[in-house]
């Protein structure tokens, strides 16, 4: 639903907003496969040039590692919600984002349950990725400002 409520507030702001629908999430499986999921969204990519990810969650995960893998090529991505605490180890995620090779904005609230403001920028602390990161004053893994998701694009 939530991924529907985003391109409903984006509206005109981007021509075209392809959503990708998680199959966990119809299948009822815990995790996501994440090797699947980035190989749908390579094929859902084929032929959009320039586009932006904007990934929630293990989305963040997905598009970080198809496009650390050259399986995704966005000109930009937006992260919201990056599950260190319970998506992926810091490490890894870290490991992902320095093979990648677009801008990073990282949007995270304050006191995400799955990853604070603090503990997901102090994990990339450090880190030769230029990263522009953005405290939202929220203590959810929701995501719902999407007027201030907006202005990123």
């Amino acid at each position: 639903m939530w991924v529907e409520n985003l391109k409903n507030a984006l509206g005109t702001t981007c021509e075209d907003i392809t959503t990708q629908h998680y199959r966990h999430w119809s299948t009822g499986d815990k995790s996501a496969d994440i090797d699947y999921e980035i190989s749908v969204a390579h094929q859902g990519t084929l032929g959009l040039d320039p586009y932006v990810i904007i990934a929630k969650s293990i989305g963040t995960v997905i598009a970080v590692k198809g496009s650390a893998e050259g399986k995704l090529k966005p000109k930009k991505l937006i992260l919201l919600g990056v599950p260190v605490n319970g998506g992926i180890t810091k490490e890894l995620f870290s490991a992902y984002l320095q093979a990648v090779d677009v801008e990073v904005v990282v949007v995270q609230d304050a006191k995400d349950p799955l990853g604070a403001f603090s503990d997901v920028k102090g994990a990339f602390t450090g880190s030769s990725k230029s990263i522009v990161f953005v405290e939202l004053p929220s203590d959810t893994h929701d995501y719902l400002d999407f007027d201030a998701i907006k202005k990123l694009i």
